[in-house]
């Protein structure tokens, strides 16, 4: 019975985690790919919160790659945006790449998601 007891509260602290951060706007990000970088280079989120990039081609197709996060789509060429939306992951560095191959600069697109830990107050 115990048991039992300790999943359906480890279910609840989970269940009112994902609300908490539903329940919150998401911080949007606008994001601009094109040869051969993504702007902004480097992309700040806080622990916890919900993110939505919108990311667009300003030249060809592209790729947005975060492997830690098994983030990987492509952005079409002609500006249409791809959303995507998840929870910032716990605090770290998060290393982004062009998954489509754009032209000889390919490699060199790469970018950065930090996420930082949510700022605590005394009360």
């Amino acid at each position: 019975m115990k048991k039992r007891g300790g999943a359906i509260a480890v279910a609840v602290v989970l269940m009112s985690h994902h609300m908490a951060a539903s329940d919150r706007p998401a911080h949007e990000i606008q994001i601009l790919a094109a040869r051969f970088a993504f702007d902004p280079p480097t992309i700040q989120v806080t622990a916890g919160e919900p993110v939505r990039l919108v990311i667009r081609s300003k030249d060809t197709v592209h790729g947005f790659s975060i492997p830690k996060l098994k983030i990987d789509v492509r952005i079409a060429k002609g500006g249409d945006p791809v959303v995507l939306e998840f929870v910032a992951p716990l605090p770290g560095r998060f290393e982004i790449a062009c998954s489509e191959f754009c032209g000889s600069g390919h490699g060199q697109m790469k970018a950065a998601l930090i996420s930082v830990a949510p700022v605590t107050t005394n009360r």
